[in-house]
C-alpha cells in the first residue's frame, strides 16, 4: 500500500479499452496517492494480462459472471478493509477522469467525519457540459429512483442526497463496521439506493459534491433490454422487502405488479416473470437475466 490511502476498485465488464481508458485517466489526472483493484466480472480470462502490459502495478482479482456489481464491489471493499485503507473508492469503468476528482471528495471527507459516502458531479463525456448526475433521489413508496441532473437541485457545493450512483463512490472504510457491506441480493441497480439508506440509519450523511467532477460514458452498461426491464421490476419488488416489514411491503409490490400488468404486452410479461421469480428466487443472478434475454432473443426469430 505504501503512503496510498485510497483504494480504487473498477469493476471489469464489456470493453477493455473502457477499463484501459480508465486507468489511463487515473493515472494522468488524480494527483493524490492510490492503488487500483480491478474486479473481473466478465467473461474474458486474458483481461489481466492485457491491464498488467500497460498498469503492471494493478491488483487483479477475477470473480466470473454470476458475480453482480454490489457482490463485486464487496470484493474490493473487504481487500480495502483487510489492508487498512483509509477510502475505498467505487468506481464505473465507463468514467473518465480530465482533473483530478478525487482531493475534492477526501479533502469533504476529512473534514466532516459524519461524511460516510461521498461522490462527484458526473458529466456525459460527450456532452461535457451536461450533468449525467450528482447525487441522486429516491422515492421510497413507489420504488423509483433517479439522478440529479441539475446542480440548481442541491443547497450547496457539498450537499447531503438520498443517494449516489454506483458510478463513483468514496467510502470512508471506518465507517463500514456500522453500515456493513452492499446488499448481494442486488445483481445491478438499486444496491446503491439500499445502502445509501442503511448509511443514514447508522447516523452518516451521504453527500455529492459539485467541485468534484468526473465524466461518464453513460449507458455503456444500462442500455434499454428486455433483460434490464425486467432487472428494474425484479429490483423495485426486492428493495420494497427489504426496507419495509409486512404487510407493507407486499402492498407496495402488489401495486408495482399491478401497474406493471397495464403496461404494453412487453413489460407486462417482464413484470410478471420479475414478480414470479422475486417470490421463487431470493437473490438476483445473471443467469436470470440471460434467461429472460435468450427467450426474448428465440420469440423475435
Amino acid at each position: 500500500m505504501d503512503d496510498a490511502k485510497t483504494l480504487i476498485i473498477i469493476l471489469h465488464f464489456g470493453s477493455i479499452e473502457d477499463t484501459l481508458a480508465c486507468l489511463d485517466s487515473l493515472r494522468r489526472s488524480v494527483v493524490s496517492p492510490f492503488d487500483v483493484f480491478v474486479v473481473n466480472n466478465g467473461p474474458d480470462k486474458a483481461v489481466e494480462s492485457i491491464l498488467k502490459a500497460s498498469h503492471p502495478d494493478v491488483i487483479y482479482h477475477n470473480a466470473g459472471l454470476e458475480t453482480g456489481f454490489a457482490a463485486g464491489n464487496n470484493i474490493g471493499l473487504r481487500f480495502s478493509l483487510e489492508r487498512g485503507y483509509r477510502y475505498s473508492l467505487l468506481l464505473n469503468n465507463d468514467t473518465i477522469a480530465e482533473q483530478d476528482f478525487l482531493q475534492p471528495l477526501t479533502q469533504i471527507m476529512e473534514k466532516d467525519q459524519s461524511i460516510a459516502l461521498a461522490g462527484p458531479a458526473m458529466y456525459f463525456c460527450n456532452h461535457k457540459e451536461q450533468l449525467w448526475s450528482c447525487g441522486g433521489w429516491i422515492r421510497r413508496w413507489s420504488g423509483h429512483v433517479g439522478g440529479i441532473t441539475d446542480l440548481g437541485q442541491l443547497r450547496s457545493d457539498v450537499a447531503d442526497v438520498d443517494y449516489l450512483p454506483g458510478a463513483c463512490i468514496l467510502v470512508r472504510n471506518s465507517a463500514l463496521g456500522k453500515i456493513g457491506l452492499m446488499s448481494e441480493e442486488y445483481f445491478l441497480a438499486y444496491e446503491e439506493a439500499d445502502w445509501a439508506i442503511q448509511t443514514r440509519r447508522a447516523r452518516f450523511r451521504v453527500v455529492a459534491c459539485a467541485k468534484s467532477v468526473l465524466l461518464h460514458k453513460g449507458g455503456v452498461s444500462s442500455r434499454f433490454t428486455p433483460e434490464l426491464t425486467y432487472n428494474s421490476f425484479r429490483n423495485r419488488f426486492l428493495f420494497f422487502r427489504r426496507q419495509f416489514r409486512v404487510p407493507l411491503s407486499w402492498f407496495l409490490t402488489v401495486c408495482v405488479l399491478a401497474s406493471g400488468l397495464r403496461k404494453n404486452s412487453l413489460a407486462r410479461r417482464l413484470c410478471w416473470r420479475a414478480f414470479k421469480d422475486h417470490i421463487k428466487y431470493r437473490h438476483i443472478r445473471r443467469s436470470h437475466l440471460d434467461a429472460v434475454r435468450v427467450e426474448m432473443k428465440d420469440e423475435r426469430t
